[in-house]
């Protein structure tokens, strides 16, 4: 397997203090072995507990980990935004902070990114309640119907790409900052021409925290995002 030249690792966490040093530790403990230089940056989005306190210690402790707070939170679009925006080096990887997934997976990925220039996980068996599955089918089945794309887990936190990538495509493209940033990401990305290929990951029950991202609040604001997304590409065709 050929390593990576650079790459940044990032993870948005919002209220995570019981999560964010293993994630670190697992980060800096088994991505070496992927690339030559590696730097992890953790996204505090406007955490209210010890969250950012423990990130501060543990970029103190070491030159590789960065961190950038949000005040106030911006939300997990705009956590994942930043942490994109942040990276220094030639490919940038994120999953969440929650350990839902193993770091070591990344080696599934890696042998895409030589003909693609964004490689996505999709979670071969999702260790989710029933409530957050049935929300996803529906989600995906929306996607794949209304854009006619291809993609299995468009909300995957299991992402690998191609820096440069945003050079040609720029961020502000992107317009949500909500629970839909990930898949406008990939939709937009798509309809540019850029090279997306996909591989199965695994993943596992929460360990500690709860859950943030099911409410009926965001996965409203994801639907009507993700119309308006529709619209805006239905109309640049024309």
């Amino acid at each position: 397997m050929e390593r990576l030249g650079g790459l940044t690792f990032f993870f948005p966490v919002y209220d995570e203090e019981a999560s964010v040093e293993a994630v670190v530790r697992e980060g800096l403990a088994k991505l070496p072995r992927f690339c030559d230089e590696l730097e992890v940056v953790v996204v505090d989005d406007g955490s209210r507990d010890r969250t950012g306190e423990i990130a501060d210690r543990l970029a103190r402790e070491d030159p590789r980990v960065r961190v950038i707070h949000h005040r106030p939170n911006r939300g997990y679009g705009g956590a994942i935004r930043s942490g994109l925006e942040a990276a220094r080096l030639p490919y940038v990887f994120f999953t969440d902070g929650d350990l839902q997934f193993d770091l070591d997976d990344l080696e599934r990925l890696m042998p895409l990114i030589g003909e693609a220039d964004v490689v996505v996980g999709y979670r071969e068996r999702r260790a989710d309640p029933p409530k957050r599955l049935f929300i996803a089918w529906v989600y995906n089945t929306l996607i794949r119907v209304l854009f006619v794309a291809p993609f299995r887990d468009v909300d995957c936190a299991f992402k690998l790409f191609r820096r440069s990538v945003f050079e040609r495509v720029p961020l502000q493209r992107v317009r949500s900052n909500g629970a839909f940033f990930s898949p406008e990401l990939l939709l937009v990305l798509r309809a540019a021409r850029v090279r997306i290929a996909q591989v199965g990951v695994r993943h596992f029950p929460r360990r500690t925290g709860e859950e943030k991202g099911a409410t009926l609040r965001v996965v409203l604001r994801a639907i009507r995002d993700l119309l308006r997304l529709r619209l805006r590409l239905w109309l640049a065709r024309r």
